[in-house]
């Protein structure tokens, strides 16, 4: 019986690899992975040399624009490095999703990929109920920001370094304001309090004011009440309030 199962554990667990071209150095590897929103997860692999390359052909991005998300920026690819980097897995200029390894580290890279595809089908499944294009928002404010403080310093994604010794990108710099830009969604709350947390805690941020900008225009009472946890690190600033700072939004009548 062991024997029988192990010639064919490929099978049983879904997962197979075939050729793509003559000389057989580049394949697809089949596997159970699947994205929260169907459609199988691609596993690619390329030997150049000595070294191997798994990676994705690009489509992870043809997915997530099938589920209509815009990705035509480095904006909006932000939250895409962010989930894989920490695996080892960068995205490159022709938009796919790649490790690059000697060859006897292959078996550990493979298990990078998986965990940072593994990554982006949690966060799919966090992202139900959320905005499809959460870009959008930070266009926005980076709109407002602009119109708001026409004369003063703007930088986008600009680096901070926790007490956990961590390295953070947040979403904008003006003058020496962090800003950080947020939908009123659990998943996204709970992410950036610990992260702004950890920022606040290093004393090389002591003095540092983080203006933190919550989008109170679907639902106004729950965007007050989620940006009383922001209260400790930063200071509150409602979408509403900037798009009207910004000359870009009429006051409402009394």
């Amino acid at each position: 019986m062991t024997t029988m199962i192990c010639s064919k554990l490929g099978e049983v667990i879904g997962m197979s690899c075939q050729s793509l071209n003559d000389d057989g150095s580049i394949a697809m590897i089949d596997t159970p992975f699947q994205f929260w929103g169907g459609g199988q997860i691609p596993v690619f692999v390329e030997r150049d040399g000595a070294s191997l390359r798994f990676f994705d052909d690009g489509g992870v991005i043809l997915h997530l624009l099938g589920r209509g998300m815009q990705l035509d920026n480095h904006r909006k690819t932000r939250f895409l490095k962010g989930l894989t980097e920490p695996h080892g897995v960068l995205l490159n200029k022709l938009g796919e999703l790649e490790i690059k390894v000697a060859e006897d580290q292959a078996a550990a890279a493979f298990a990078s990929y998986i965990s940072s595809m593994l990554a982006i089908v949690r966060w799919e499944r966090e992202q139900e109920g959320v905005a499809k294009d959460i870009s959008l928002l930070l266009d926005e404010v980076a709109l407002c920001l602009r119109a708001w403080k026409q004369n003063a310093r703007f930088e986008e994604q600009p680096s901070y370094t926790g007490i956990s010794g961590h390295v953070y990108k947040l979403d904008f710099k003006l003058d020496d304001d962090a800003v950080v830009a947020i939908a009123p969604h659990p998943t996204t709350l709970n992410a950036a309090a610990k992260k702004l947390l950890d920022i606040r805690g290093s004393e090389e941020n002591a003095n540092l004011r983080i203006i933190v900008v919550i989008d109170d225009r679907r639902d106004a009472e729950a965007a007050r009440r989620e940006g009383r946890i922001f209260d400790a690190v930063g200071n509150v600033l409602m979408m509403s309030r900037l798009e009207r700072n910004a000359g870009l939004a009429r006051e409402k009548s009394q």
